[in-house]
C-alpha cells in the first residue's frame, strides 16, 4: 500500500513537472504580450526542440495510462490539458517548416534530431597583422578534397561588440566548409566600458579581408568568389563593411560578391532603444560600450555605423535571416532595412523564422540554423 502511494505521488509530479515544462515552451512561446515569459519561452523552444517533443509524448502517455488505472475527472482534465498542449506543439512545429520552406530553401524537419558530423573539415589557426601591426588571431576552416575553386566565406562573429570570439559557430562555420567553403573566421579587439573602438574595429577586420584575399589559395579557395557573413553585432559590420567597401568609403579592398546576415543589427539606434524588458539593458550597454556614447549625444556616429546610410548603386546582393520573436534586435528595424534595399532595386532576400529568438542557432541543424545555412548556400550561387 505504501509503495503504491509513493508511486501515485511520483507519477503525480512527474505529470506537473512535464505539464510545466511543456506549457511553458510551448504555450508560453506564443504569449508574446508576455513578457519574461515569452522571452525565456522562445529561447529554449528552437533549441530544446527534441527534447520538447519527447516531453510533450512523456506527458500525454502518462495522463492517457493515469486515465486508465483511475477513471476520474481530474484526470481526464489533465489528459486533455496534455492532448491540447501535443496538438499546440505540432502545429508550431508545422508551422515553422512551413513557413521557412515558403520563403524558400528547405529545411528537413528530421535533420533537427541528427547530430552534426566535420569528419572531413580541416582547421588551421593563423594570424593577420591589423592596422598597428599587431598579430590578431584567426581560424580557416575546409575540406583537403584537391578542389582549387572554392568560394571564400569570411565569418564575423556576434557578441554586441563586447564579447565573443571566431570559436562562438563553430557548428555553423564547419558545415559551410563542409558543403565546399574555405571559411575564415577572424577575432577582433572587443569594446567594452572603458575602450570604445568603433574607430579601429571594421578597419581591423578589413585587414583578415584583405588576408583571407592574399592566403585563401592555399587551402583552395577563389577569391573572385568572396562572400562576407556575420551574425548579429558582427551582422552589424559585416554589412558595414561590405556596403562601405562598395560605397567607396573604404578604398583598395576586395569586393564583396555578396551578403548574408543572421539576426543582425541592422540600426544601433534601434538596437539601443529597444524596450524590452529582458534585454533592454544589455543592448543599451553593448551599443555605448562599442560607441562611446548615447544615440542623444552622439547621433553623428550612430548614423555612421549605420550600414542603410551607404546603400547605393554598388551594394552587393543582401540575405537576411531574421527571427521572428527576436527580443534583442527589434524585427521591425530589420524589416525596415530590407526594404531600404528592396527601394534601392540591390537584390535582397528576407527570411523570417518563426518561435525562434536571437542567437538560438546554437546547433546547425536546428530550424534557425537549417534556415540560415540552406537559404545562405543558395543565395551564394546565384
Amino acid at each position: 500500500m505504501k509503495k503504491k502511494r509513493i508511486g501515485k505521488i511520483l507519477s503525480r509530479i512527474l505529470y506537473w513537472v512535464l505539464l510545466v515544462f511543456c506549457a511553458v515552451t510551448t504555450v508560453g512561446t506564443l504569449l508574446y504580450f508576455v513578457p519574461v515569459l515569452s522571452d525565456v519561452a522562445s529561447n529554449l523552444f528552437i533549441p530544446l526542440y527534441g527534447y520538447i517533443l519527447v516531453a510533450c509524448l512523456a506527458l500525454a502517455l502518462l495522463s492517457l495510462f493515469t486515465l486508465l488505472k483511475e477513471k476520474t475527472p481530474k484526470n481526464i482534465i489533465h489528459l486533455i490539458a496534455s492532448l491540447l498542449i501535443c496538438i499546440n506543439f505540432a502545429l508550431m512545429s508545422f508551422w515553422v517548416v512551413h513557413t521557412v520552406n515558403e520563403q524558400g530553401a528547405k529545411i528537413n524537419y528530421f535533420k533537427a534530431f541528427i547530430s552534426e558530423r566535420f569528419d572531413y573539415v580541416q582547421s588551421v589557426d593563423k594570424t593577420y597583422i591589423d592596422q598597428s601591426k599587431k598579430e590578431v588571431p584567426l581560424s580557416v576552416y575546409y575540406c583537403d578534397d584537391g578542389n582549387e575553386n572554392k568560394p571564400v566565406m569570411v565569418y564575423i562573429h556576434g557578441g554586441g561588440w563586447i564579447w565573443g570570439s571566431r570559436n562562438d559557430r563553430l557548428s555553423t562555420t564547419k558545415t559551410f566548409a563542409e558543403r565546399g567553403y574555405v571559411v575564415v573566421c577572424p577575432d577582433y579587439d572587443l569594446s567594452s566600458d572603458e575602450e570604445h573602438l568603433y574607430n579601429t574595429t571594421e578597419k581591423q577586420l578589413l585587414c583578415a579581408l584583405r588576408w583571407a584575399e592574399k592566403n585563401a589559395t592555399k587551402f583552395g579557395g577563389n577569391t573572385q568568389r568572396l562572400y562576407l557573413v556575420g551574425d548579429s553585432a558582427g551582422g552589424n559590420m559585416a554589412l558595414d563593411i561590405a556596403y562601405k567597401i562598395g560605397a567607396g568609403v573604404y578604398k583598395d579592398y576586395p569586393q564583396v560578391s555578396r551578403v548574408s546576415v543572421i539576426y543582425p543589427v541592422t540600426d544601433i539606434r534601434a538596437f539601443y532603444e529597444n524596450n524590452n524588458i529582458v534585454t533592454a539593458a544589455t543592448g543599451k550597454k553593448m551599443a555605448v560600450s562599442y560607441l562611446g556614447a548615447t544615440p542623444e549625444k552622439e547621433p553623428k556616429r550612430y548614423a555612421e555605423f549605420n550600414p542603410q546610410n551607404y546603400i547605393g548603386s554598388n551594394t552587393p546582393p543582401t540575405l537576411i535571416v531574421a527571427c521572428g520573436m527576436d527580443g534583442s534586435v527589434p524585427l521591425d528595424a530589420t524589416i525596415n532595412f530590407a526594404q531600404a534595399l528592396v527601394d534601392n532595386q540591390t537584390q535582397t532576400k528576407l527570411v523570417t523564422v518563426p518561435f525562434a529568438n536571437h542567437a538560438v542557432d546554437w546547433q546547425a541543424n536546428n530550424f534557425l540554423g537549417q534556415a540560415y545555412i540552406n537559404n545562405t548556400l543558395e543565395w551564394f550561387d546565384k
